[in-house]
């Protein structure tokens, strides 16, 4: 599993929270206007729906974690991989990457899917160069398996091998921009790599119908029955921790939504600022500590 932070929540942060979800990767994703970070649950859940209805989503639900996040530190403090995708404005994205450089580790890589702006002046600011990358997806996110690679004079051989051996077990396949205009596929050519991906799902010998028997669904494993000793023993300790601090266990349930995702002393936090649950973005109206045996 691989954890992800997406900078900015509009159609494409949140089209690319789903396409890491849907692989099993847990996903942060952050944007400063509280009004669109609270649609991004009903979001997922339409694109699922969607998917499904097309015959395009092998799994019954995405299988790794979509939280939100309304703070940059929370959102990119443990990510292996960083990628902004706010409005086509440089003075923005410079900001936003430079803050998200001093936030996040210092292996951290660092990524922009930005249209038309030069990849080395977004990420002038940044820093550690060396690991930062152009990384465009293609709409729609879902189906299109190319994925734009722009990399800054100053990247390493090391940060593209990275992304490309994560993305290429998403099913991805990168490409370099060749000539100054990105690439933009015709609703023609969007078409031929939906039924591409239609006949991939079709081929996959009931894979789809494993998944969505054996792994739970998006975020919820706060709110199934306790697991057996033996089971607990398999759950990565990463499920554990505390979405906000890291450090702490999540001990605690957020109401109404019954979420648990934090431990209690940054479910007081959420709760003092007014901020909603990192899964669904419901107001808090209440927590109830959990005790483990």
């Amino acid at each position: 599993m691989v954890k992800v932070a997406i900078l900015g929540c509009g159609l494409m942060g949140v089209k690319i929270a789903g396409e890491f979800a849907y692989h099993g990767h847990r996903v942060k994703i952050h944007d400063i206007n509280l009004n669109a970070l609270n649609t991004v649950y009903e979001r997922c859940e339409s694109d699922k729906k969607e998917l499904r209805e097309e015959g395009l989503l092998a799994q019954r639900n995405f299988i790794g974690q979509i939280l939100c996040m309304s703070r940059l530190e929370e959102t990119v403090n443990d990510a292996d991989i960083v990628i902004e995708a706010v409005v086509d404005d440089l003075d923005i994205k410079q900001d936003l990457l430079e803050r998200a450089s001093h936030c996040c580790t210092d292996t951290a890589i660092l990524c922009t899917n930005t249209l038309n702006l030069d990849v080395g002046q977004v990420m002038e600011r940044v820093a550690y160069k060396e690991r930062t990358l152009g990384l465009r997806f293609l709409f729609p996110v879902f189906y299109i398996p190319e994925v734009e690679v722009t990399p800054d004079k100053l990247t390493s051989a090391a940060t593209i091998e990275k992304v490309r051996n994560l993305l290429e077990k998403m099913g991805k396949t990168l490409f370099f921009r060749s000539g100054g205009e990105p690439l933009i596929l015709t609703e023609e050519q969007r078409e031929l790599r939906k039924q591409a991906r239609f006949e991939q799902i079709k081929s996959s010998s009931g894979l789809g119908r494993f998944w969505e028997n054996s792994i739970p669904g998006l975020g919820h494993r706060g709110n199934l029955p306790s697991p057996s000793e033996e089971e607990n023993l398999s759950i990565n300790d990463n499920e554990r921790d505390c979405a906000i601090c890291m450090d702490r266990q999540r001990d605690c349930l957020l109401c109404p939504c019954h979420h648990m995702v934090t431990c209690s002393e940054c479910a007081k936090l959420l709760l003092n600022r007014r901020d909603g649950c990192p899964i669904c973005r419901k107001d808090i109206t209440e927590i109830i500590k959990v005790y483990h045996s």
